[in-house]
């Protein structure tokens, strides 16, 4: 608790020093990109599909990853949507924050789509709207092919010996007769929005399993061209002083 303590209070400081402009205030402000650059995102792939996946339906790509590698989420673009170069396995793209829901499996396709993705936007109103959802997505109605079971609730998740406070969605299919139903387990940390912990299965043709573990958030490092700079300003100063002191 107190590491994750002292990374936030970094990570505000820097960006509050920084005098960046939000794109919105319903998301975590160092993740919003800066003048200074963007933030990076990583997750550890814990479990991934051991074939190829495919990416879209327009020849976009597949992507092929290996258990312990690593997943990151290049924030560019944070307003209405969230958008980022994602990187994972063999396969970089461009995706905003409902379409990488979406193909991951991070979500449940229902009437009511429930795709909250990578990073959610953040404070009560917004959980409280993103729990609505969730719900729906998975109601029990008809014509809902995706109807089930959805479970939220606030818990402690630890991850790399790091404690989070999330919201969390247990979701799981009924039984269509067809393949094996989706279990979807997400946990979003409530101060930063970020997945935590991705846990996310369903078998059609192929068994699709993927799960993530958040391993990292990085800010934009200060420029270093700024800090050479600034050090040679404090050099010429020394000098002058002891040529001064020395006359």
């Amino acid at each position: 608790m107190r590491m994750r303590g002292l990374l936030i209070a970094s990570l505000t400081l820097f960006f509050l020093t920084a005098s960046i402009v939000a794109s919105s205030d319903d998301y975590y402000q160092p993740l919003v990109p800066s003048p200074q650059g963007n933030t990076i995102v990583n997750w550890r792939m814990v479990e991934v599909p051991e074939l190829a996946v495919q990416w879209g339906w327009t020849g976009e790509g597949a992507w092929l990853a290996e258990s312990a590698s690593i997943m990151s989420f290049t924030i560019t673009t944070l307003d209405e949507y969230i958008t980022g170069n994602l990187m994972i396995g063999n396969f970089t793209i461009e995706s905003n924050n409902t379409d990488a829901a979406r193909e991951l499996v991070l979500g449940v396709w229902g009437l009511t789509p429930f795709f909250p993705g990578l990073v959610v936007a953040i404070g009560q109103d917004n959980l409280n709207d993103l729990n609505v959802t969730a719900y729906a997505s998975a109601e029990r109605v008809q014509g809902n092919y995706l109807n089930g079971t959805m479970e939220s609730s606030y818990e402690l998740v630890v991850v790399g010996g790091t404690s989070y406070d999330c919201i969390v969605f247990d979701y799981e299919q009924d039984p269509s007769g067809f393949g094996e139903p989706q279990r979807t387990y997400l946990a979003y940390d409530t101060l930063t929005g970020v997945l935590v912990r991705a846990n996310t299965s369903v078998t059609i043709v192929n068994e699709y399993v993927l799960v993530l573990e958040l391993q990292s958030i990085l800010p934009p490092g200060p420029n270093i061209l700024l800090i050479v700079g600034g050090l040679s300003v404090v050099a010429i100063v020394v000098i002058v002083i002891v040529i001064v002191k020395r006359r």
